[in-house]
């Protein structure tokens, strides 16, 4: 059969009762509760004039998600699993309940935008040659998530990827085969495969083609089911008319090395499954250990990056415990003070001054317990005061952190009798840390000119947008005293500008966030469903540094809060792409 034949039908059902319904939409969940409410909310609002199915399937979630759904979106079908059966074991269940025409699989952390139901279904209806196709998916910041439209993983796509060729020649119809970067985004395409966080397929795919193969626990089932459907005929399409924001990762986010792993397994299984007899004379090992090289890059890289913080206050501490050695038994000015010694002595003075600065006779390993144990006490106390999360750029925490590591080292040391040596050489290691560790915080901060951790600890917020979800944040946060934030203003109208919002001005428009930003001195600007995608193109940012950029999912007024801090809400950290 081929994809040209004049005998598929558009309109044709998987069986009887589907004709009563023009799409059913599978989202499978897994602990992303305030985005999964904020994605059934905008699926809701761009039904209008279609007759939709709404089935979740719930990953046994402990966050509540299951709760949420039922009582607030009563109308909408849920499947409790009882494990999690990862994403093509998901829909493979609800595959088995569609009763629509077509088949919209949407990730839960989401936002559709008003359109893109009834485009989507269009474009089904008018090419009936088609047995899948995606539209433009956009990171939050909105740019274009490549994995939206990609190409095969063959041998000579995978190297161009590997090696960056395919980064410094993306326009290169050779070199960007992997992500099809040589197309134009705004132009309807035939692709080879498509994301699986948004993808519409014909009721009438699912008999010929079959589910996802749930050999693919998570990653890579699209890519799969994208090829099986191109050797049934079917052909696959890009089409750019509507888009939607995906947030990505967001229920895995704390599982970046599983994640990885995932990643690489998966593409490792579609090389077996589909290439090595595709490619019968190129070494399939080859394709294995690049992707596993490219799976290690892809975790190392973002590793070190979270580890550059603590490696450095780490050689910091390490120096200052150098210096205050050298303080104390001046190890390096001992012929000095032996003549200083004859000096005394010649003058009749009986004094001993090596006897001053003698250092304990420890052997190679005591001297490497001196450094490192007191190196774990301190980082364990930067860690434990959140140094490395949102308040990386503290002086205040880390000259508190060096303290109680202080603190902590004297009391370990009183217990170890042998390793109780001069009170001054540890009151130096204090200070010197303190002045290290906090020092270049400080120096950061003037040179950004960063207000964070400032004005008693409270970080400066402006409210990109003043619809509902914004105004309830802004009281919410008043109600609680402001907790360890200064709501600056909103950014709203231009009919709005100088007004008073919910106890909060609003400053100025959205085409002014970057001023603003500058102007006063914001460090977070928070955004809306509403604003994120127009909004997030006006913030560059100020001089070496870029404000944090957060989404306020949904309304919070229904949820049962008592925060102590901005931090304790279920705000969504946004990352461009």
């Amino acid at each position: 059969m081929t994809a040209a034949e004049p005998t598929r039908d558009a309109g044709s059902a998987p069986n009887d009762s589907a004709a009563e319904v023009d799409l059913s939409v599978v989202i499978p969940s897994y602990n992303t509760r305030e985005l999964m409410e904020q994605a059934l909310r905008t699926v809701d609002e761009a039904s209008g004039g279609l007759r939709v199915q709404v089935i979740v399937v719930d990953n046994a979630s402990r966050d509540g998600s299951q709760e949420m759904v039922e009582a607030g979106f009563p109308h909408v079908e849920l499947i409790r699993n009882d494990r999690n059966l990862g994403f093509g074991g998901a829909n493979n269940i609800a595959f088995g309940r569609v009763k629509g025409r077509h088949v919209l699989l949407l990730n839960s952390d989401t936002i559709v935008r008003a359109d893109t139901l009834r485009t989507l279904v269009e474009f089904m209806d008018q090419h009936p040659e088609a047995g899948a196709a995606g539209c433009r998916i956009l990171n939050p910041d909105g740019s274009l998530q490549l994995d939206c439209r990609r190409g095969f993983p063959t041998p000579s796509a995978a190297f161009y990827k590997l090696t960056g060729l395919s980064r410094l020649f993306p326009r290169s119809r050779r070199f960007g085969r992997y992500n099809l970067t040589y197309l134009d985004p705004e132009e309807t395409s035939e692709v080879d495969a498509l994301s699986g966080s948004c993808m519409i397929v014909r009721g009438r795919v699912l008999e010929e083609v079959g589910g996802f193969d749930e050999d693919y626990f998570m990653y890579g089932e699209d890519l799969d089911w994208c090829f099986r459907m191109g050797q049934a005929g079917w052909k696959i399409y890009y089409v750019p008319a509507t888009q939607i924001i995906h947030f990505g990762g967001a229920s895995g986010r704390a599982e970046s090395m599983r994640i990885q792993f995932r990643k690489s397994s998966a593409m490792s299984t579609f090389v077996s499954k589909h290439m090595r007899d595709r490619y019968r004379f190129f070494p399939a090992w080859m394709l294995h250990a690049g992707i596993l090289a490219y799976g290690l890059y892809s975790f190392l890289g973002p590793l070190a990056r979270s580890l550059a913080l603590p490696v450095l206050d780490g050689l910091l501490f390490l120096l200052s415990v150098r210096l205050a050695l050298l303080v104390r038994y001046h190890a390096d000015l001992l012929p000095l003070i032996a003549a200083l010694e004859r000096v005394c002595r010649g003058l009749g003075l009986d004094v001993n001054p090596t006897r001053w600065v003698a250092p304990p006779s420890y052997t190679d390993f005591q001297w490497l317990l001196v450094y490192l144990v007191p190196l774990a006490i301190w980082s364990a106390c930067f860690f434990a005061l959140g140094l490395y999360d949102r308040r990386r750029y503290s002086p205040a925490v880390a000259a508190l952190a060096v303290a109680l590591g202080f603190a902590a080292v004297v009391t370990t040391a009183f217990f170890f009798k042998d390793y109780s040596f001069s009170r001054l050489a540890a009151g130096a290691a204090w200070v010197c840390s303190t002045v290290l560790v906090a020092g270049w915080r400080l120096g950061a901060r003037w040179l950004t000119r960063s207000t964070s951790g400032r004005r008693l600890g409270r970080r400066r917020l402006l409210m990109a947008g003043t619809d509902p979800a914004m105004r309830e944040f802004v009281e919410l946060v008043q109600a609680r005293g402001g907790l360890d934030c200064q709501i600056v203003g909103f950014a709203g109208s231009s009919e709005e500008r100088g007004r008073v919002v919910s106890g909060a001005p609003v400053l100025g428009v959205l085409e002014e966030l970057s001023r603003l930003v500058k102007e006063y001195d914001v460090d977070e600007v928070l955004f809306s469903a509403d604003t994120v995608t127009d909004g997030l193109g006006h913030v560059r940012g100020r001089w070496r540094r870029s404000p944090r950029r957060r989404l306020v999912p949904g309304r919070l007024g229904s949820l049962d809060l008592v925060p102590e801090s901005v931090d304790d809400l279920p705000l969504v950290d946004i990352h461009s792409g």
